[in-house]
């Protein structure tokens, strides 16, 4: 008893306890988790299902315009309708067959394109009995009754759809015998255009098999029923097997506003189509209750073996953890007694373990406050505000002056703006964080030495203030001359804006006047030299030349004529220059002008999910101090700007198969893509794909993705301050090896030192300008 008593207080059973309540609460969890889960099983099913049949409606509706399209097209053939009118002017003898032989190859094409699903099209002349496909030209008797003879639709129904009004019209699927006493048949959808009064019609027979295969899958648990907009069913299928007549469909009545609807322990889905057709799906109710009970039997599976492997878990980790404190208490006691120890801590706990370590923390700890108390006699320079701001990093709250502000007397507040620039290579120079503390230290040295008592320290990132009791104006005028003299032999890497008011003895006004300097520093010139405000200026009215010319710069945008933009937007800089505008206005104008560019890129840009660099563009002109810098900014914003235009701006291809493959790659480039996830999205073989693309563009797909990727890549790098290796993985290249070797092949050098070539030719386009 006194033995197991023992073991409950060891750190062991304690951790192997609470493991087994911790994977308690989690199966119980689970369970919950399950009973949730399986009711709502049910409503997921049916949801899904709902999905697939608006999946099917949409692949369907986009295969029957792309057979309307191709049915167009053939109707007004140049051969064709040359050949109609020949049948009609020299008669049937006198005719050039030659033009039917045409069309019959462009027929042919069509049919054996397996984008099409056709097993013929057929164009037929009533009047004259004749009719050809891809097989020929023949009489329309032996078309008809020989080749493609169905019950269901014998000459005499061809011959009266001449006289009817529609345009285009979908005949109900039917078993058609391919050849007269031969046991080849199918199930084909005849699909007919004529345009009114016309002498000839063209009949689509579409392999309904293959595309039921293809759009909506297996039959052989869903059942898919087609039907037209006035509910005639145009086709039907059920079960394992080929798809049943049209006329053997019950299509249920669903309530208005209903998609969903069970009958006789089915489940019925509907969606309608753009192409003006019905699309139901069936599932039975049984499908569901199975999937329920394997799901059951699933979950009490992986429920018990996760219970069984959690606890042998445990029982490893407990010891695990266990045997490192074992060690370490060893260790610890130097060989004594370990019950000897658990008597020297003060306070116990239930693991004897934790005991003997809290002992020795207490003894820590008394050390600790011997030490702590000897560095609190002495006046240490860790104790000076400078250091411990720099060493703690953080602005400081200003309630730690209302001692310094209301012992009496006039004070007065000195403001530093500081504003960094870019560098003539496009980098940010400095680590601003660093240069920020270094200047907080000088600032705080020098003013030191002149006012006994001040206070020096950081406000906002890019603010220091600096707090002077009854300051002397001859010191302070030196103090702030030395002070710019020594700023401006940094003003290649910041400008910094000082501003000073008049004393006041008032603590209470400290939040007020600061707010008052901050509005002096945005009304400071547009200088690349230390500047020294100690009063307001009227500032000069400036128009809004994005509301009067907005036009001209659209213009210039959509030529894409990157200097004349960049001229017509340096003429209102040096408006602005002239009337001695504030850096604030400078700033407006600049950002007014980005936000133009960028909403004439989102008019423009004819792919959406584009990535415009608005907030890196945003930046660049929040860190210009000068005409220069306003230049290099805007040279860039427009290098960009062109070159995603002229990157995104590729017309759409005729071949809509070709224009969606365009639409892909230049949305997801930055994606692992293939050729077999390309193959997937548009129904087509793999290898069909690549001859396709090769054959329609002259390039092959590797190609096209790899010249995409590295037009983003020399974008990025000339726009942006991200390492080679961050822009790789923007453009889709994990392996930072593979992307250095594929972008000097493709254009000649190295990534590194295509930003530098690129940066030096900016500066050198600028430098003139200057």
């Amino acid at each position: 008893m006194n033995w197991m008593r023992n073991k409950k207080q060891t750190l062991f059973f304690k951790i192997f306890v609470s493991f087994l309540a911790i994977i308690s609460l989690f199966c119980l969890f689970y369970i919950l988790i399950y009973y949730v889960f399986k009711t709502g099983l049910q409503e997921e099913i049916v949801q899904n299902s709902r999905n697939e049949t608006k999946n099917t409606a949409e692949r369907f509706s986009n295969h029957m315009e792309q057979i309307q399209i191709m049915l167009f097209h053939l109707y007004n053939n140049p051969d064709l309708v040359t050949f109609n009118r020949q049948l009609h002017r020299v008669g049937f003898q006198e005719a050039d067959y030659l033009k039917a032989k045409d069309v019959i190859t462009d027929i042919r094409g069509y049919v054996y394109n397996s984008l099409f699903l056709l097993e013929d099209v057929i164009v037929h002349f009533p009047s004259e009995r004749l009719a050809f496909g891809k097989s020929g030209s023949g009489s329309s008797d032996y078309m008809f009754n020989t080749s493609y003879h169905s019950e269901t639709y014998p000459l005499e129904y061809w011959n009266s759809l001449i006289e009817k009004p529609d345009t285009f019209l979908i005949s109900p699927a039917a078993s058609f015998q391919m050849k007269a006493g031969s046991p080849e048949s199918g199930q084909l959808l005849p699909y007919t255009f004529k345009n009114p009064n016309a002498s000839y019609q063209i009949i689509a027979m579409i392999d309904i098999q293959k595309a039921v295969q293809s759009f909506f899958g297996s039959t052989e648990v869903h059942s898919l029923t087609i039907t037209d907009a006035k509910g005639n069913v145009l086709y039907h299928s059920v079960g394992p097997g080929p798809g049943s007549h049209a006329e053997d469909a019950t299509v249920p009545v669903f309530q208005e506003g209903k998609m969903v609807h069970k009958q006789n322990g089915r489940y019925y889905f509907k969606s309608n189509g753009s192409d003006g057709l019905t699309y139901i799906t069936s599932l039975t109710d049984n499908r569901i209750a199975d999937q329920l009970h394997r799901l059951t039997g699933y979950m009490v599976l992986i429920c018990f073996s996760s219970l069984l492997v959690a606890t042998l878990v445990s029982l490893y980790l407990s010891r695990r953890l266990h045997t490192p404190v074992k060690h370490m208490l060893s260790s610890l006691l130097d060989r004594t007694s370990m019950q000897e120890k658990v008597d020297i801590g003060s306070e116990k706990t239930e693991i004897w373990e934790y005991d003997l370590i809290q002992s020795k923390m207490a003894e820590l700890k008394k050390e600790k406050e011997i030490i702590v108390a000897k560095l609190n006699r002495q006046n240490t320079i860790l104790t000076n505000y400078s250091y411990m701001n720099q060493l703690k990093n953080i602005n400081t709250d200003l309630s730690e002056w209302n001692d310094f502000l209301a012992d009496g007397g006039s004070y007065q507040i000195v403001y530093y703006d500081i504003r960094f620039r870019i560098s003539e290579d496009g980098t940010m120079p400095l680590d601003r964080e660093r240069a920020v503390r270094q200047l907080l230290d000088y600032i705080h040295l020098q003013t030191k030495e002149k006012f006994r008592a001040n206070h020096t320290f950081q406000m906002e990132k890019n603010e220091i203030v600096s707090v002077l009791k009854e300051p002397s104006v001859l010191e302070l005028q030196e103090l702030l001359e030395q002070l710019k003299a020594t700023l401006d032999e940094e003003k290649e890497y910041y400008v910094v804006t000082i501003c000073t008011l008049s004393a006041t003895d008032q603590p209470t006004r400290f939040s007020e006047t600061y707010q008052q300097l901050r509005d002096l520093a945005s009304e400071a010139r547009l200088l690349d030299e230390t500047q020294l405000i100690s009063e307001a200026r009227p500032l000069p009215e400036v128009d809004q030349p994005l509301l009067k010319r907005g036009r001209e710069l659209d213009q210039v945008l959509q030529a894409l004529d990157e200097e004349a933009c960049l001229e017509w937007i340096y003429q209102l800089l040096v408006n602005y220059s002239k009337k001695d505008a504030s850096v604030l206005q400078f700033r407006q104008l600049g950002l007014a002008i980005k936000h133009h560019i960028v909403k004439c890129m989102d008019q423009q840009l004819p792919f959406k999910g584009s990535e415009i660099p608005s907030k890196d563009w945003e930046d660049m002109l929040r860190d210009c101090h000068s005409l220069a810098d306003y230049e290099m900014a805007f040279r860039h914003i427009l290098y960009t700007y062109t070159a995603i235009m002229r990157d995104r701006s590729t017309p759409s291809m005729e071949e809509p198969v070709i224009a969606m493959f365009y639409q892909i790659i230049q949305t997801h480039y930055m994606e692992d893509i293939s050729l077999e996830y390309l193959s997937e999205r548009l129904n087509l073989s793999t290898t069909y794909l690549s001859v396709y693309i090769k054959e329609k563009t002259g390039v092959n797909f590797s190609e096209h993705l790899q010249k995409i990727r590295m037009n983003k890549a020399c974008e990025l790098l000339a726009t942006t301050n991200w390492t080679i290796h961050e822009v790789s993985i923007q453009v889709g290249y994990h392996n930072i090896t593979s992307f250095n070797r594929i972008f000097k092949k493709t254009t000649g050098v190295t990534p590194g030192a295509y930003r530098k070539e690129h940066l030096i030719e900016m500066n050198r386009q600028q430098k003139p300008v200057n």
